[in-house]
């Protein structure tokens, strides 16, 4: 059974207020990429895959954060006449910035700075939902400070979007996780009456919008495993989901056993994990970052060589990068996941077809340098190939796409220059006339006639295979000639003789050819073509 796809709107009611008079510029920097930035490395630490960036969508978060700042609220609905109004609902400001969304869901809070808001939506389940969910696909962000500080959250959902089976927050080894939770929510996922504070909200949610039904739950201190009680979280919104809460704050720097026995998509399931309370009790995010450091450039390759490259990058996140440590690892990937580098052979010793290195260094701390070296072949044909990199922790996240790639240029030693051909000729329909062109080897291979991979060929340019129909004797349909002499050394002349039938129409006919060793690559394209002029 799929769980309903109903995403109403929460709002965050928020204590830290802090009203600012109209006009003032907010003191702490908030741009939509910074926010979308540190959501990102919010879903990172729980193994929720990003949220893509959409300028439609941070102006329709941005509208509405103007709106609640400009009028003291903190909500998601506006009225037509108030000041900043943009659209009703969540979803009716985003299509009317042009993105056509079908499910869209948003938080709002109003606290002194745009990170603390979004801290503290994180930690609230009802809001935790949306900006974790494995099926939000775009995020989009807000903050002002016209009148009461104001953060806003717009989120796109896409059921069919690949996604992990399940999100749990905190996660398998997380650490930094804050002992307690201040219970500010709208709906209240605690029952009437109780305490506050309370521990910090433990989630999973899964992929397909499968319905999911809590049956149990527990949570052990590990060290001795002393339980801790319970609240039980209700399902709002929607029914992929199931939390729980601590009753009372968790103790600092404690290690913690949560299991839940749940009934997904009508299987039971059980989850069983451990997470790491902080030492001081506060939210510490450990982030995953990169800055490109430099890098070696290889010299031309002959095919079939290999060379050696190293990479450089410094951890600009938070978090030590680990070799050998899952989720901790940084390797330096094919950006894309892409396979065919190493279907064209350039695969040597890689970790993995799209996996070129890992770390030379056993940890690579924040602040510090990580040495990516590894092994490139040179493909078999000739050409420039540009390799792009780009590190990610897999199971994780990808870190900084800043398009850094590594130029291999493979040369095979085959060069031309053009030194003759035949004059225009003049024919009528349907005659057939004899052409030729000479080249000189410049390169330092010899041209080896009836080898292959070392035979010149003349081709026709681009490969073009309408002149076939007025070859005659050709080697096929968009290769005229090979080489006459049975070996043109370096400095040597080559000639390519070939017979042409004139076509039946009158014209000029320009035939453009360029040099090739099939197989291996073009030589040099000097623009030549042989012109046959036929009349009536």
């Amino acid at each position: 059974m799929v769980g309903r796809r109903i995403f109403l709107v929460a709002f965050l009611v928020a204590v830290l207020l802090g009203a600012l008079a109209p006009g003032r510029a907010s003191a702490d920097g908030a741009t939509a990429a910074t926010m979308w930035k540190y959501l990102n490395d919010l879903r990172a630490s729980v193994g929720a895959p990003a949220t893509g960036e959409d300028a439609r969508v941070d102006t329709a978060a941005q509208n509405h954060a103007n709106y609640n700042s400009a009028n003291g609220i903190v909500g998601h609905y506006e009225t037509a006449g108030a000041a900043y109004y943009s659209g009703y609902a969540p979803r009716d400001r985003v299509v009317a910035r042009g993105y056509a969304a079908t499910w869209v869901s948003e938080v709002a809070a109003s606290y002194n700075s745009w990170q603390q808001a979004m801290t503290e939506l994180w930690a609230a389940p009802y809001h935790r939902l949306g900006m974790m969910h494995p099926h939000n696909i775009v995020a989009g962000w807000g903050h002002s400070s016209l009148g009461r500080e104001a953060t806003v959250g717009d989120f796109i959902y896409d059921f069919a979007s690949a996604a992990p089976g399940v999100i749990r927050s905190p996660a398998p080894g997380q650490t930094g996780i804050p002992t307690s939770w201040n219970g500010n929510e709208s709906p209240s996922p605690l029952p009437a009456g109780a305490s506050r504070p309370v521990g910090y909200p433990i989630m999973v949610i899964y992929n397909n919008a499968r319905t999911t039904v809590l049956r149990g739950a527990s949570l052990v201190r590990a060290s001795d495993g002393a339980n801790v009680p319970l609240y039980f979280g209700t399902q709002q919104f929607e029914y992929d989901y199931a939390f729980v809460i601590p009753q009372s704050p968790l103790a600092s720097g404690t290690t913690y056993r949560v299991r839940m026995d749940l009934t997904v998509a009508g299987q039971p399931v059980t989850e069983s994990w451990n997470f790491t309370t902080s030492v001081d009790g506060a939210f510490h995010l450990t982030t995953l970052h990169s800055a490109w450091a430099g890098q070696t450039y290889p010299p031309t390759l002959a095919p079939g060589q290999t060379t050696t490259v190293t990479v450089r990058y410094t951890n600009t996140g938070t978090q030590t990068w680990q070799r050998g440590v899952t989720g901790s690892e940084v390797r330096l990937g094919i950006n894309g996941d892409s396979m065919w580098y190493s279907s064209v052979g350039m695969n040597s010793n890689w970790v993995y077809a799209n996996r070129v290195a890992t770390t030379v260094e056993q940890t690579v701390a924040p602040g510090q340098i990580g040495t990516f070296t590894f092994q490139v072949r040179a493909p078999s044909t000739s050409g420039t190939y540009k390799l792009p990199l780009r590190p990610v922790v897999d199971g994780v996240t990808w870190l900084e796409d800043q398009g850094v790639y590594v130029p291999i240029v493979v040369d095979a030693g085959f060069h031309s220059a053009w030194v003759d051909q035949s004059p225009w000729v003049t024919l009528r329909a349907g005659n057939v006339t004899q052409l030729y062109v000479h080249y000189r080897n410049t390169g330092t291979t010899a041209w080896t006639k009836g080898v292959p991979l070392q035979e010149l060929h003349l081709g026709i340019a681009n490969d073009d295979a309408r002149w076939a129909a007025y070859g005659v004797g050709w080697l096929y349909l968009n290769r005229p000639a090979a080489q006459s002499e049975a070996v043109v050394p370096a400095g040597g002349v080559a000639t390519f003789a070939f017979e042409f039938k004139a076509p039946v129409t009158a014209g000029v006919y320009d035939i453009r050819v360029r040099p090739v060793v099939d197989g291996v690559g073009w030589l040099e394209d000097q623009g030549v073509f042989l012109r046959v002029i036929v009349i009536p």
